[in-house]
């Protein structure tokens, strides 16, 4: 069973619509604050994926970043100051 192209082409836009928000977001840190979310992101990341005890391979600080930014703004009402981030112009 194949994917429909206009699935693929629709993932592949709002894979890129994530990034270019989630760039624009970032954009709006100063060095400090960035380092501090790459810093905290990548630590809980890492934390959450060895209480688990299961091996697996941890993804690039960028991909982790971009994962929990992103995530973070589904919860707004658990983590407001990342999500916000979404909501700077």
């Amino acid at each position: 069973m194949s994917i429909p192209d206009g699935l693929v082409e629709y993932m592949a836009k709002r894979r890129q619509d994530r990034a270019e928000s989630l760039e624009h977001a970032l954009a709006h840190l100063t060095p400090r604050e960035l380092s501090l979310v790459r810093e905290a992101a990548v630590m809980g990341y890492v934390q959450g994926v060895r209480a688990t005890g299961v091996q697996v391979k941890i993804p690039l600080d960028s991909e982790i970043v971009a994962l929990v930014v992103g995530d973070a703004s589904s919860f707004a009402d658990l983590y407001p100051t990342l999500a916000g981030l979404h909501g700077r112009d």
